[in-house]
């Protein structure tokens, strides 16, 4: 199952400059592992030391958000995933 992860500008220098990757994987979660195996060192720009998503990440499919299940979220073939970094200020 092919899909679709829309890197986010902060992380291109650890995709080579790939703001488009094609993974495999079922689910969210093994989506991105298979982009860690790809790409090391990009799971920790994501997640915190007790393996949570970091709370400024955002992920969505196919423009949809998936929050709360995020991580177990189901992928289809052909789906886009988006990793965006919320910003926040004031």
């Amino acid at each position: 199952m092919s899909v679709k992860v829309r890197i986010h500008p902060f992380l291109l220098h650890l995709t080579g400059g790939q703001e488009i990757v094609e993974v495999e994987g079922k689910n969210v979660g093994q989506c991105l592992d298979s982009l860690e195996a790809r790409f090391p060192g990009l799971k920790s720009q994501l997640f915190d030391k007790q393996g949570r998503l970091h709370g400024y990440i955002e992920i969505y499919i196919n423009e949809h958000t998936t929050y709360p299940e995020e991580l177990n979220y189901p992928v289809n073939d052909g789906d886009e995933v988006t990793i965006l970094f919320m910003a926040a200020g004031g």
